[in-house]
């Protein structure tokens, strides 16, 4: 798939297929978050987890309920995604770099799953509820003094990629 085909595919996913992912897909997204640009080189403050657990998916949805600002009802802010991906970081310094570190590591895994005509969602406002809960965080294995940033849900959508036009909407000032 050509790059700016990938760029006009890319949707967040709002609803997804119960089948779990490849292994081959599941590492070549991996492998994307490996190229991703670090402040510094920092990758030794960066941690990946992926969960792929329905048990533990279950419990974590159940944790990370939100209320939607549409319908004021509790849902699902992973979207019934059979892979979640958590980006944690430890050290964090005083200008929080590390929240861009995540968003780059993050960005390429979009990129990827796009091109293998996967879903996605960034996911960050519901990591608060997730953060404290010290159990969920163990089962999860993050590693002592990490804590979670951001993740992301993958899988198949319920309904296909579809391109989308070409839009200005971000404000452009040129000198």
């Amino acid at each position: 798939m050509e790059f700016e085909q990938v760029l006009y595919l890319r949707r967040t996913a709002r609803k997804y297929q119960a089948t779990q992912i490849k292994e081959s897909d599941l590492q070549k997204i991996l492998d994307a978050a490996q190229t991703a640009p670090l402040a510094a080189g920092d990758d030794k403050t960066t941690h990946i987890t992926v969960v792929q657990d329905p048990t533990l998916l279950k419990r974590i949805r159940e944790v990370t309920q939100v209320i939607s600002r549409k319908t004021g009802n509790l849902f699902d802010p992973f979207y019934g995604a059979p892979t979640i991906i958590f980006l944690s970081a430890t050290d964090l310094s005083e200008d929080c770099i590390e929240y861009a570190n995540v968003g780059c590591v993050i960005e390429n895994m979009i990129l990827q799953a796009t091109a293998l005509n996967l879903g996605s969602t960034y996911i960050w406002g519901c990591l608060g509820k997730l953060r404290d809960n010290i159990e969920l965080i163990q089962k999860m294995n993050i590693p002592a003094q990490y804590k979670i940033l951001s993740a992301l849900a993958i899988g198949y959508p319920t309904t296909p990629l579809e391109k989308r036009e070409k839009k200005d909407k971000i404000s452009v000032n040129r000198i």
